[in-house]
């Protein structure tokens, strides 16, 4: 072998040892799962990646199931920008990626996410009635590319205005807080019914963003409002501290339906449990990827619903909770 020929033969050496060995007719390891993030917010990867933020339970949920980010999934987030008409640009650049699967949170954003793609799998938390809304064709067989948990029970809405009476029986009428961009949730028209059955009076304050709340607490004061009450809706979810600090500013007992809303200082909260909710996602994931139907996996609903009560706001607003109503709390805040 002369010396040009022994230099090929080092540099091929070389070479084959520099990449990894593969038994013969073994392919290269596949490329790793994407899960796509449909945000309403911020699409911080070390946030979410740490079990934090706004998927910090559906991560910690896949945790729990084994997968690890960058060796055996991999996630693409798509950010609305805290806007709703934001919403489809972000679910259809989801769904060109490709990536395996869609994850959301919210009802708007699997809305979104759904008119996007007929093919991709969806799977989020529903906050109406999948079926009415057309997102599926029944709970237990969804029948399409869209499943995942539901909080929607139509007696929820009577409950939470009952806890109000039941808190002030001296309660005639109560002011709504509600989004005009999800106006086809069924929540509005809820409230209307349950109001009439326990004879309260409502006014309805239409705010779209951020901006519009201070302006709606000082009007719900002037015109003599004696409760808020707060319906779903994503802006006002990330909004939850600013709606307590006005109700709080303006003296108004406020019924709102995620717990986070009573940590942060509204007088009370009544809801499933929104972070149990969304690890449940992880599970529906783990099953697509290993080859399920979303069609033919059940939207589930959550049967366990949690009264939260901050003393320490009832105590600022003068206003005396019945022990037997703090005996029913699952959460007292003092």
């Amino acid at each position: 072998m002369n010396p040009k020929q022994r230099r090929l033969c080092y540099v091929a050496y070389t070479l084959a040892m520099s990449f990894p060995a593969f038994a013969v007719g073994q392919s290269p390891p596949a490329e790793l799962p994407r899960i796509g993030l449909l945000a309403w917010s911020s699409c911080d990867e070390p946030s979410y990646a740490r079990g934090q933020g706004e998927f910090g339970s559906f991560r910690r949920g896949l945790d729990e199931l084994g997968y690890r980010p960058g060796k055996t999934v991999s996630f693409e987030c798509r950010s609305a920008g805290e806007r709703y008409d934001g919403l489809a640009a972000a679910a259809a650049e989801l769904a060109r990626l490709p990536v395996a699967v869609i994850v959301t949170n919210s009802q708007p954003a699997g809305r979104a996410a759904h008119e996007a793609t007929k093919t991709v799998p969806i799977v989020t938390v529903v906050s109406g009635d999948p079926v009415a809304a057309g997102l599926a064709r029944s709970l237990g067989q969804p029948g399409g590319n869209l499943t995942g948990v539901s909080y929607y029970a139509t007696e929820l809405t009577a409950k939470r205005l009952e806890l109000l009476r039941e808190l002030n029986p001296q309660v005639a009428r109560v002011d709504i807080l509600a989004n005009p961009d999800v106006s086809y949730l069924p929540f509005e028209e809820d409230t209307k019914h349950a109001a009439s059955r326990l004879g309260l009076t409502l006014r309805t304050h239409q705010v779209r963003d951020r901006a519009g709340l201070a302006g709606a607490f000082a009007r719900m004061k002037a015109e003599g409002a004696q409760a808020v009450f707060v319906l779903p809706d994503v802006m006002f979810a990330w909004s939850a501290e600013q709606i307590a600090a006005l109700a709080l500013e303006h003296r108004l007992p406020t019924m709102a339906w995620g717990s986070w809303f009573a940590d942060v200082g509204c007088l009370m909260a009544s809801s499933a449990d929104y972070g149990e909710m969304n690890r449940r996602l992880a599970s529906y994931v783990d099953r697509i990827l290993k080859g399920a139907r979303p069609g033919e996996l059940p939207i589930e609903q959550p049967t366990a619903f949690a009264l939260s009560i901050n003393l320490k706001t009832a105590k600022a607003l003068g206003i005396d909770v019945a022990p037997s109503l703090l005996a029913r709390a699952d959460r007292v805040i003092e």
